[in-house]
């Protein structure tokens, strides 16, 4: 018994022993590595004081290229690609330097060694190669090199390496997502036109494979990058059977479309920019598509393409059976070229879904007095009271009531008169009724006091009371006075 405890004992002690060494072991590297990593760190501060100014004359031109080549060739160490691309992409380059940095980059072989990552080849084989060099553990081990491919692919997108673009495709079958997204920002800033036809297959594949792990969203914001001259590509993919392909094939033109409108207040999709079989997609096909989503977003770009067939095909669009089509379309016909559409885009005040009625409100604003009288039209003429409503919301929330005060009092039709009794019939006389304790004008208060200070909105009623009791000027105080009285009666 005494000798199995004292064996025990032994191995205990050893054990001990083993966990003090391993543990000062651990330490002692520890130390090493903070002392070594400093060491780095004070080298990159130096070598970056040194070379900054050399990178920035290059990037600038105000440099002679091959002096500046040769002092950053002239780096030495096992780490000076790190090094390299530590000082060439420093700071986003502005789009003029995006060129000399390329040639930079192609020059010091930074674009093979990004080139060869992305691929997933990777020259560091042993721990003591992983050591000394900066990101060697990153490459040794396997889990973590992801972190490299994904940054390689990102810096062939910072310098457009246009060439790389095969290869950056290529990478959307990685099996890490952050590979997948940082190939395709690139192919985004590169822009290759050769390049769109293969995304467009991935979009494809993203629909009709569900397991496939690349963000729909993702790629579509990639072709959606691409100038619309890339449109005829996907003409395959709008006659496609599946509605989903014809779906996103539709909107990424719409969006291309929406694009140069935005920078082209006169743009239209005429011949030069749209070619004939595409137009006729759209106007033939896509604007009575089964897929509703599809109408939806054709409507727009229907809207245009200069043909004679398009307004009365957005007109038909204009009563599609799903709401949110009507939406789309009410929406896109608010341009200067359709306001003799006003009559038929009226119709949608009374439309089954607010959102709708809203929108085309909202439209008939952008026609300015003409679809200001057709919208107070409707409010005083319509049987319908949510369309009433709509139009009374929109009236206050676009700052149509301040005019409206205004035209009061010079109106001689009397329509500002009925169109003001109609909000006070609804309610509708907060806004209206702050704006009049505001103005200075005497005479609209005056005038109001006459017309519709008897009525008996509660709202009314309690302003007739404060200009009755508070009001400076005798005369208003007096036309208030008499209109409580008639109120009562």
């Amino acid at each position: 018994m005494p000798f199995l405890i004292e064996h025990i004992t032994e191995v205990v002690f050893s054990i001990l022993v083993l966990l003090i060494l391993a543990n000062g072991a651990l330490i002692a590297l520890a130390i090493a590595r903070r002392q070594r990593r400093e060491r780095f760190f004070v080298r990159i501060d130096e070598l970056r004081r040194q070379y900054n100014p050399v990178v920035s004359g290059l990037l600038t031109g105000r440099l002679d290229y091959a002096q500046g080549l040769a002092a950053l060739r002239g780096i030495s160490g096992r780490d000076r690609e790190y090094i390299w691309e530590q000082l060439c992409l420093a700071t986003t380059p502005a789009p003029a330097q995006v060129p000399n940095l390329r040639r930079l980059c192609e020059d010091l072989g930074l674009v093979k060694v990004w080139q060869r990552q992305v691929s997933g080849q990777f020259d560091v084989a042993t721990l003591r190669d992983a050591m000394v060099r900066p990101e060697g553990v990153f490459q040794l081990l396997a889990r973590l090199r992801f972190i490299l491919r994904a940054k390689s692919a990102d810096n062939l997108g910072i310098i457009r390496h246009q060439r790389s673009w095969p290869l950056l495709l290529k990478a959307l079958n990685d099996q890490h997502v952050d590979v997948q997204n940082a190939s395709l920002r690139s192919l985004a800033a590169i822009g290759d036109p050769e390049s769109f036809l293969g995304l467009v297959q991935r979009l494809h594949d993203v629909v009709l494979k569900p397991g496939t792990r690349l963000s729909l969203r993702a790629v579509k914001t990639v072709l959606v990058s691409f100038p619309l001259a890339q449109a005829p590509d996907l003409i395959p993919s709008l006659k496609h059977a599946n509605r989903r392909i014809r779906f996103f094939a539709t909107d990424v033109i719409r969006e291309m479309s929406d694009r140069q409108a935005a920078l082209d207040e006169d743009f239209a999709l005429d011949f030069k920019v749209f070619p004939e079989d595409l137009r006729e997609l759209f106007l033939s096909q896509l604007g009575f598509d089964e897929n509703p989503d599809v109408r939806a977003r054709a409507a727009p770009v229907i809207a245009r393409i200069p043909d004679p067939r398009s307004a009365p095909l957005l007109l038909t669009l204009l009563g599609d059976p799903e709401w949110f089509v009507r939406l789309h379309v009410v929406r896109t016909l608010a341009q200067p070229k359709f306001q003799p559409q006003v009559a038929e885009i009226a119709r949608r005040l009374t439309d089954a879904n607010w959102m709708v009625r809203e929108a085309a409100a909202q439209t008939l604003l952008t026609f300015g007095q003409m679809g200001v009288n057709q919208l107070f039209q409707d409010f005083l003429s319509s049987p319908d009271r949510y369309s009433r409503e709509q139009i009374a919301d929109t009236m206050q929330r676009r700052g149509l009531v301040p005019n409206l005060i205004g035209q009061y009092l010079e109106s001689h039709d009397g329509r500002e008169k009925q169109v003001i009794a109609q909000l006070a019939q609804m309610g509708k006389t907060s806004y209206l009724l702050a704006l009049l304790a505001s103005t200075p004008e005497k005479e609209v208060r005056r005038r109001f006091l006459v017309d519709f200070g008897h009525y008996p909105d509660a709202n009314i009623q309690k302003w007739v009371r404060i200009v009755a009791t508070r009001e400076s000027d005798e005369e208003l105080r007096a036309l208030a006075r008499a209109a409580l009285q008639r109120a009562q009666v």
